[in-house]
């Protein structure tokens, strides 16, 4: 509960100390008026007109792109999107590679043999197919397949897998065991 104040006792005032009590003296300020000033009837000079246009700004030549950039792979100087993979390279197989491709180095995975990680296709096989399927174009790939390298394989790798949401759902199914076995314990 609150404590509630005490009201203070009243002290006297010490000897010797007057109170100054007076008034200041009325002025006559407010009953004069200000002289007033004359109205000035003057022009500004007109400045002179200039016989020139000024030059119109060039156009930019660089529009924006309509890629997303996080979305683009450089291969042979030309900037390529991916986009999500359409569902009939998951159906013929053809984007079956993205786990054993992520999962093992490059230059391992293409020792493989066929009937090794799959019966009918070798290695090399595996990975043309992944890349038609994440680029959509089987021509575009069969012209700079021999000229893609090891980092251009695993960004493609890496945008195949965030667009096409299997990361997050590999990851949520990660973490959904992690709880199931912590529950367990």
């Amino acid at each position: 509960m609150p404590k509630i104040p005490t009201p203070s006792k009243v002290k006297e005032l010490p000897e010797g100390f007057v109170l100054d009590k007076e008034t200041p003296a009325e002025t006559d300020l407010n009953k004069e008026q200000p002289i007033e000033t004359p109205k000035v009837e003057t022009k500004p000079e007109e400045s002179k007109q200039l016989d020139t246009t000024p030059e119109a700004s060039p156009e930019k030549e660089e529009k924006p792109s309509d890629q997303l950039e996080e979305n683009c792979v450089l291969v042979n100087g030309q900037k390529i999107e991916l986009k999500p993979t359409k569902l009939k390279y998951f159906r013929n197989k053809g984007a079956s590679a993205y786990g054993i491709i992520k999962a093992v180095p490059l230059h391992e995975l293409l020792t493989y043999g066929k009937g090794i990680i799959d019966e009918n296709r070798d290695a090399d096989q595996l990975l043309y197919d992944f890349l038609v399927a994440a680029f959509d174009d089987s021509s575009f790939v069969r012209d700079n397949y021999d000229d893609m390298d090891a980092d251009m394989i695993d960004r493609i790798v890496k945008i195949f897998g965030r667009i096409n949401h299997i990361d997050e759902k590999e990851e949520a199914t990660r973490k959904n065991k992690e709880a199931q076995a912590q529950a367990k314990r």
